[in-house]
């Protein structure tokens, strides 16, 4: 049937085989890339919303600061004060806030040694 109005167009067999295999990988490609950012969308707020609650948590005392920070750290791989200084370049906390929790970290380091 698609061969006879193929014919009837005089539309090329093979283009119309092309045709198709290039609309199916570019929908394939577009699935993908929305697929990659919804990712994104969902990890930036989970990650988020992690803070908040840690946030909540030092805010009514439950979670010690240091502690908060660390668990914070713990999540991304790197050492805490380097995340400090980033979020404090970024403008999450305030310079003086960041001063504050690296020296409340040397701080609790050195009890440890």
């Amino acid at each position: 049937m698609l061969t006879d109005t193929l014919a009837q167009l005089s539309i090329p067999q093979d283009d119309v085989i092309a045709a198709i295999a290039i609309t199916v990988g570019g929908l394939i490609a577009i699935v993908a890339i929305a697929g990659g950012i919804l990712r994104a969308i969902f990890s930036t707020r989970a990650r988020e919303q992690t803070k908040r609650e840690l946030a909540a948590y030092v805010a009514e005392g439950s979670v010690n600061p240091d502690d908060a920070v660390r668990l914070l750290a713990a999540g991304e791989g790197s050492d805490a004060k380097e995340l400090i200084a980033k979020r404090a370049a970024d403008g999450w906390i305030s310079a003086k806030k960041a001063d504050q929790l690296i020296k409340a970290l040397e701080k609790q380091n050195a009890a440890k040694a």
